[in-house]
Order: structure tokens, then sequence, then C-alpha cells
């Protein structure tokens, strides 16, 4: 009989930890658009440097090269645009409606990021080839 209350003791104490250690550890509806407002402003902040770089290229560069690297910063500014409004849709994001704005916004969040890698090399091949 005793056996039997200790076993119910410890199987309760083990759940009960494990459901206070599930809770811990995942990430409330506030964590994850915090951390997500974060990286979006790291992007437009990434965006902002890659003009800034941009800016300055265009100081020195041939005409065509300065066509390119005008082309390349209106597309910056377009994909900045694209994420002021991600930062919008992630601010004005209620919890029901959570999972599929977070789906979208990390969806054009790494689509912006991988285009602005693509834009770094585009602008070091505009150099390296002159």
């Amino acid at each position: 009989m005793m056996k039997t209350i200790y076993k119910a003791i410890n199987l309760a104490l083990i759940f009960s930890l494990l459901g206070i250690m599930s809770c811990e550890n995942k990430p409330t509806f506030e964590d994850e658009k915090a951390e997500l407002t974060v990286r979006l402003e790291k992007a437009e902040a990434n965006i902002d440097k890659a003009i800034q770089d941009i800016d300055k290229r265009m100081e020195n560069a041939s005409d065509e090269t300065k066509d390119r690297l005008e082309e390349i910063r209106e597309d910056l500014l377009d994909e900045k645009s694209v994420l002021e409004e991600a930062a919008d849709d992630v601010a004005d994001a209620t919890e029901e409606a959570w999972e599929a704005t977070k789906t979208a916004i990390s969806k054009t969040y790494d689509e912006i990021s991988k285009g602005l890698e693509n834009v770094k090399s585009n602008i070091e091949e505009l150099f390296d080839n002159k």
C-alpha cells in the first residue's frame, strides 16, 4: 500500500515538474511578437546600411554603374517599405490571428534577408569587375 502511495506521489511530482517546465519553455504571444519585431528592425537597419554603402560607392562610380546602383537602391527602399508594413502587421496582430501573421511575416523576412545577401553580392560584383 505504501509503495503505491510513493509511486503516486512520485508520478504526481514528475508530471507537475514536466508541466512547469513545458510552460516555462513555451514563449508567449507577446514574447514572440517582441522577438519578431526586433528581427524586422535589424533587417531594416541592414537595408539602411546597404543604402549607405550604395550612396558612398555612387560618388566614384561610372555612369553605367551609378545607374545600376540606383536601381538596386530603389529595390532596397521597396524592401524596406515591405518590412515597415510587416512591422505594422506584427504590432496590430491579435493573439487569435498570431500564428498566421507570424508565418506570413517570417516568410517575408526570410525572402528579404536572402534578397539582401544577393544585393550585397551584386554590388561587390559591380566593383570587382572594374
